[in-house]
């Protein structure tokens, strides 16, 4: 039984990722951001709730504003999900920046020698 509930929500990951792909990167250009993608899916095992980790190309400035503009439209990116998920439940949605590629590139120039960021 645990393998057939961790293969649904495996589906319901990679189905969630495919169908906000677009969407998201449709709410980025419309809000003058270069490039936002899907980095994680977490779903509950009763696929009730659903957290999309974002990762957005830009300031922080930038990346906070549009955090706040894909947070406002959830609601609509909910009722796309469940135009293609076939449940019982559409996923109540929370987004969420991504930060691990800001993180790695800061240890990257440390380990080369480079100076470390200012607060750290």
């Amino acid at each position: 039984m645990a393998a057939r509930d961790f293969s649904r929500t495996d589906r319901a990951v990679s189905t969630v990722r495919k169908a906000l792909a677009e969407p998201v990167n449709a709410l980025a250009r419309n809000h003058g951001v270069a490039l936002a993608t899907i980095t994680e899916v977490e779903v509950s095992k009763d696929l009730r709730y659903g957290t999309v980790h974002l990762s957005v190309y830009g300031d922080e400035a930038q990346q906070q504003a549009f955090l706040a503009a894909v947070r406002a439209q959830a609601v609509a990116l909910q009722r796309v999900l469940g135009q293609t998920l076939r449940t019982r439940n559409v996923p109540v949605l929370s987004f969420a920046l991504d930060d691990s590629i800001a993180r790695g590139d800061r240890i990257n120039q440390m380990l080369r020698g480079g100076e470390p960021p200012p607060g750290e």
